[in-house]
């Protein structure tokens, strides 16, 4: 059974100041969950103008009868402002608080804009990773393999990627101890990186993994890296993904999924790219 708390820890005692932020937040939430904070961000700070215009009768001008919509509408068009004319600040206090909304809304477009430029400017590589890895012979030699795939088939060039192994020992005075050891592959980076990548680690003599037992619970999991530089965007794009001891399977090969075309062009078939055989 999966155990996701290796990777994902939970923290406790941490001062305030090193706990995560609210730039980091939304930046790490999803697309739904930005834009509903800001509606509702939108749609109280709205309200709390429009109970301040309320404060003193005849703040808002063509709202003699207090009207709380018309005193809402008329902190939307300020917020925003867009102005109709219809209604107006009257008297110094209902100005005040005009000014106060007029410089609270562009500073929260500003911000709401840098965080939305920022979110969608993030390069992000969407690299497809085998659901599980392999113990098997390759020519021969026992290896450790899975595949990743780009699956935007852009030009990914540079591309490195590392695996570590997280194993728990215990020290010659019995001192528990979980060390990650760098998993030595046959080829670790590849110029270009545009379809599929098959990666092997010969479990050997100077493998961690040559007397590991799976199922004894000392490895806690593989980590695995990559990064490149996307020719795309001219950024360099970043992905990870967790392995568990339970996704490695023994003695079976992955399907093939690269073919060609009469015309020369290679045909990558993603539907097939978790089948084993």
């Amino acid at each position: 059974m999966k155990n996701e708390i290796d990777f994902d820890p939970i923290s406790l005692g941490l001062p305030k100041e090193y706990k995560k932020d609210i730039y980091y937040y939304l930046m790490e939430a999803s697309w739904a969950k930005l834009f509903t904070i800001f509606f509702f961000l939108y749609l109280i700070s709205n309200v709390i103008f429009a109970g301040l215009y309320l404060i003193v009768p005849g703040s808002i001008q063509n709202n003699v009868d207090g009207s709380f919509l018309k005193s809402f509408f008329f902190s939307v068009q300020t917020m925003s402002t867009i102005g109709y004319g219809a209604l107006a600040p009257s008297g110094a206090y209902g100005n005040i608080i005009v000014t106060i909304e007029a410089a609270f809304g562009l500073i929260g477009v500003a911000a709401a804009t840098g965080l939305i430029f920022s979110k969608i400017s993030r390069p992000h590589a969407k690299i497809i990773y085998s659901k599980n890895l392999l113990d098997t012979l390759i020519n021969g030699e026992r290896c450790l393999c899975f595949r990743i795939g780009n699956t935007r088939s852009n030009d990914i060039s540079e591309a490195r990627i590392r695996i570590s192994a997280l194993i728990d020992e215990w020290t010659a005075e019995g001192h528990h101890m979980r060390k990650i050891h760098d998993l030595k592959l046959e080829r670790s980076n590849t110029p270009v990186f545009r379809m599929s990548w098959s990666i092997f680690h010969k479990i050997d003599e100077g493998s961690p993994l040559l007397n590991m037992d799976y199922e004894a619970g000392n490895l806690k999991g593989l980590i695995v890296t990559v990064i490149g530089h996307d020719d795309t965007y001219s950024n360099t794009v970043f992905s990870r993904h967790n392995y568990y001891p339970s996704d490695i399977i023994k003695n079976r090969y992955f399907e093939d999924i690269m073919t060609t075309r009469e015309d020369g062009r290679m045909v990558v078939d993603y539907n097939k790219f978790h089948e084993l055989k």
